[in-house]
């Protein structure tokens, strides 16, 4: 049996029990809901940290035809728990475009031509401004287009990412009337520049319409447009009705509102569009670049003089790049006449400007650069003329068109004939072009003209006597050993790789790492094209380099697994014994090989003491082969 007392104290001790347990859980509530408000509250600074970012970028904009932003902050909205991101905008007190559209509507009455066309080209305008910087409108419609005076524009009112690609902020965000401009990809959050397009043709043709078409009307059009663009036609017609005024606006409606975003054209796009130039030439547009042009016949005819006239006018219109074009054309036919000889370093000149100033002209850079090459091997003088403008120009169309592949052909070409001279050569390291020659190999690796061309510069640079960045050359190693590789078979790339590698190493660009390998390439090289003299003094020559710096390479050469080098000059020297670069070139190569011990027992053992004599019977009037074999052959008989 339990006494009063065993009972009172076991109910208190249950009541202590349930009491740590009721506190426990409140504490994992209290701990729970903590974790709760965390995580709503990270959400909550996620999702402001995208709008700031978003909106931050359109704090930057500077466009006559966009409305400035002027600040943001953010708020707390108490009633529904949310924060609020707050842009403050260019206050503009003339309205907007739909009160515009509105008024002419009720009264039936034409939106002024001269007005459509400001606009078009003030639109188009900043579109292409937003659109250079990934910026898109999002919500395009009248309503967002501010009026600023009787003929000019102002967009405002941008909607940022985050807010029209999540279903229920687009819900909230965007009105029911607002989604008639919208364009048919948008509806399942698919946003790009070409949304902007769509939504900038359907204010257009509202704005062209409102004499013929009420408000329902252009809603039902605007919707139908979205499912069958041929419903435009019967617009079309209504239109005509005696008056042609408008018909130049219909290609360009039909451009817009296509349905396809793929058929759609960009703001970049438009801008090539006669009419629609004509419409930035009107509204002075200040981002696209709008090219100047006189009329075709006119520039026949100023072109029909001789040489003096034609470099005039090339003068006189620099900046017409059809005048150029044509001009640089006419010019060729000149080249061959000796009476343009007093003038090729003027025509240099005025290409060379061409090509700089109408770099976005593709067919006048491939006619600058052939007309060019035509230059420059008729007459050398032209190439010690030319002066750090003109390879900076070149430079400028290698980076312009570095992926295509034709007209770098042409420009590496071109850069390899003015390496020729010191002046230029030095010009060439003057405005940086290393990089871009390494960056042209590596993408090119294939092209023979490109490879060829490209280690002829890198040549003329490295034997420059000016000082040349060693980082910058010494990048160039592994490029030109690829460039070997590759065309081991072509004899002329390979010339010209070797001589880049001779004069590589000579400036001690290669690293210990790449002794070995380069000496067994070089070798291959030999022994792939034996028949080209160039070829053996420039691979000879590399080697006496190679084996200069290491004896790694000394061991390479005579243990090599495809067989000794001392067999591969051999065979040179009985190829071209008659040819003295070649063999003086031999001559330093054995020159460096005696000078490791094991090496000379190789030559011994090759009988190349009965090669070098023989060099020295035949080529007794030669003091530097004659210095060079007699150094060789004392060692060999220590």
């Amino acid at each position: 049996m339990f006494s009063g007392k065993d009972c009172v104290a076991t109910e208190s001790a249950l009541c202590i029990f349930y009491y740590y347990i009721l506190l426990s859980i409140y504490h994992y509530f209290i701990y729970f809901i903590f974790i709760i408000i965390s995580i709503i509250f990270y959400l909550f600074l996620i999702l402001y940290s995208f709008l700031y970012m978003q909106a931050r970028a359109l704090l930057k904009l500077h466009h006559s035809n966009i409305c400035a932003y002027k600040e943001l902050f953010v708020t707390w909205d108490n009633e529904i728990s949310s924060l609020f991101l707050c842009l403050v905008m260019q206050y503009s007190g003339q309205g907007d475009l739909s009160s515009v559209i509105k008024e002419k509507r009720q009264k039936s009455e034409k939106i002024a031509d001269m007005v459509i066309v400001k606009f078009l080209g003030q639109m188009v305008d900043a579109l292409f401004y937003i659109h250079k910087q990934s910026i898109f409108h999002r919500n395009l419609k009248p309503s967002n287009i501010l009026v600023t005076g009787e003929a000019s524009f102002m967009l405002s009112d941008f909607s940022t990412e985050t807010l029209m690609t999540d279903e229920m902020k687009w819900k909230i965000r965007v009105e029911e009337n607002s989604k008639y401009w919208m364009a048919p990809e948008t509806f399942v959050f698919s946003f790009t520049e070409k949304s902007d397009i769509w939504s900038l043709g359907c204010i257009l043709l509202d704005m062209t319409t409102c004499f013929v078409l009420n408000a329902e009307e252009i809603t039902s059009l605007l919707q139908d447009i979205r499912q069958d663009i041929s419903r435009l036609e019967g617009v079309l017609t209504l239109m005509q009705n005696g008056d042609n005024s408008s018909l130049p606006l219909f290609p360009i409606l039909f451009m817009m509102l296509q349905i396809e975003p793929s058929m759609r054209p960009t703001a970049k796009d438009l801008t090539d569009v006669p009419f629609i130039r004509e419409c930035l030439t009107v509204a002075g547009a200040s981002s696209v670049k709008l090219k100047k042009s006189l009329p075709p016949k006119i520039i026949d005819v100023l072109l029909e003089g001789g040489i003096e006239s034609v470099l005039d006018f090339m003068q006189a219109f620099w900046d017409i790049e059809e005048v150029q074009a044509k001009a640089i054309q006419h010019l060729a036919s000149f080249i061959r006449d000796k009476s343009a000889l007093p003038y090729l370093r003027m025509f240099t000149e005025l290409i060379t400007f061409a090509m700089k100033t109408h770099v976005d002209s593709l067919k006048l850079q491939v006619d600058g650069c052939s007309l060019l090459l035509e230059i420059l091997s008729q007459e050398q003088d032209v190439v010690m003329a030319l002066d750090e403008n003109v390879t900076s120009s070149l430079l400028d169309t290698v980076r312009k068109y570095s992926e295509n592949e034709e007209l770098l052909s042409l420009v590496c070409t071109l850069l390899m004939m003015i390496s020729a001279s010191e002046v230029a050569a030095e010009n060439l390291r003057k405005v940086g072009v290393i990089p871009d020659l390494l960056s042209i190999l590596r993408n090119f690796l294939h092209n023979e003209k490109i490879c060829l061309s490209c280690c002829g510069v890198l040549w003329s640079l490295a034997v420059s006597e000016n000082n040349v960045d060693q980082a910058l050359l010494k990048s160039a190693v592994p490029v030109t050993s690829a460039v070997l590789q590759e065309h081991l078979q072509n004899g002329r790339v390979t010339e010209s790789a070797c001589s880049a590698l001779w004069a590589l190493s000579l400036q001690g660009c290669l690293t210990e790492n790449e002794y070995e390998p380069t000496t067994a390439l070089l070798l291959d090289v030999l022994r792939t094209n034996p028949e080209r003299p160039v070829l053996v003094k420039n691979a000879c020559l590399a080697l006496a380099s190679l084996l200069r710096l290491s004896e790694i390479s000394a061991l390479r050469f005579i243990t090599d697994s495809k067989g000794s080098g001392i067999n591969v000059i051999k065979d040179a020297y009985h190829l071209h014994f008659d040819d003295l670069e070649v063999v003086e070139s031999i001559c330093m190569l054995t020159n460096e090989m005696v000078q490791y011990d094991e090496v000379v027992l190789d030559l011994l053992s090759q009988k190349m003491e009965e090669l070098l004599s023989e060099i020295k019977i035949r080529f007794t009037s030669r003091l530097e082969i004659m210095t060079l074999v007699d150094a060789t052959l004392l060692k060999l008989q220590k």
